[in-house]
């Protein structure tokens, strides 16, 4: 098995098809023909089936390619390492973060990071951390910086808490219910659920209601996206929750406003760092996560010499 075989491979269930692999590897489409047939003999299974528009991973093939992804993946991280060891600054970060992450952790640890190291390639992928855990794993995404419930991440993670996460009730700038002190103050609004970072928080709105024996909340507007979150709240009367990153955000906190409810805050899973435990990070990777470890230090003091949440949402 050669790393040709890998990267033949990957090349196919990448482009869906032999022809597309090849000129996309600059190489003739019966050479990748003939490095599947050799990886297939020597496996004894089938990886690849045809059908009318190419080709498609058999299961055999999807488990044999997440290896693969991952061997790659090391490959490349080896030979970065060794080469930042001799003191050049090259190579890439690849790293996913959540919307409130990035508002509040990341224009400080990118501007620093770009400063050391102007020549790596910097891949920023906005997600929470379900959708990109198997790339963690494979080694596609170095880590992850975002909300994350530490109770159900397995134990292929190392795990490292930055903060206590609040999220709060957000309107528009100017809205009716600006005055409102309390939930029983919202019972006829209407509202936009976001994406929120683990579904076991989806219920924290109607818990809010049902704990002060209110009617549960008018959901009317379902959004996976922090921007049409955000342009939808800004130019309707919808009310929303958000983390409290958001507003504080200087572009977003002239648009939105929180409520100031004697409820106080919603709990929301902590802001944590994840990544591998069985493989370490390369030493830029490592430095640029390092700065979001300190940039969440910066924040943490920021927010207890303003008050902490309480002045922003007091009980």
């Amino acid at each position: 098995m050669k790393f040709s075989h890998f990267r033949d491979i990957l090349a196919v269930a990448e482009t869906g098809s032999l022809r597309a692999a090849g000129r996309h590897l600059g190489i003739a489409q019966p050479a990748i023909t003939r490095s599947i047939r050799e990886i297939e003999q020597e496996l004894g299974v089938t990886l690849f089936e045809r059908h009318a528009k190419g080709v498609r991973l058999t299961e055999m093939g999807q488990v044999f390619v997440r290896r693969a992804q991952a061997i790659q993946s090391e490959i490349r991280r080896a030979r970065e390492e060794v080469e930042q060891m001799k003191g050049q600054a090259i190579g890439e970060v690849s790293i996913a973060v959540s919307t409130a992450s990035s508002m509040s952790l990341m224009p400080s640890a990118v501007t620093t990071f770009r400063k050391r190291y102007p020549d790596v390639v910097l891949k920023i992928t906005e997600s929470f951390f379900q959708p990109v855990e198997a790339d963690i794993l494979s080694g596609r995404i170095d880590f992850y910086v975002g909300p994350l419930d530490q109770s159900n991440i397995s134990s292929q993670f190392s795990v490292e808490k930055l903060f206590d996460n609040y999220r709060m009730v957000v309107a528009r700038k100017g809205h009716n219910y600006g005055s409102a002190r309390s939930l029983a103050d919202l019972m006829d609004a209407r509202w936009l659920r976001p994406a929120l970072s683990d579904r076991s928080t989806e219920g924290d709105l109607e818990a809010a209601f049902e704990r002060l024996g209110l009617p549960a909340p008018n959901i009317v507007v379902h959004a996976r996206s922090a921007l049409i979150t955000l342009l939808t709240v800004a130019n309707s009367d919808l009310l929303t929750i958000l983390p409290q990153q958001w507003i504080e955000f200087p572009l977003t906190a002239n648009l939105v406003e929180p409520l100031l409810l004697d409820e106080g805050v919603m709990t929301a899973a902590p802001m944590c760092i994840a990544r591998r435990q069985d493989m370490p990070l390369t030493p830029v990777a490592e430095y640029l996560c390092d700065l979001m470890r300190r940039a969440g230090e910066h924040f943490m003091h920021r927010r207890d010499k303003a008050g902490g949440v309480a002045q922003i949402a007091p009980r």
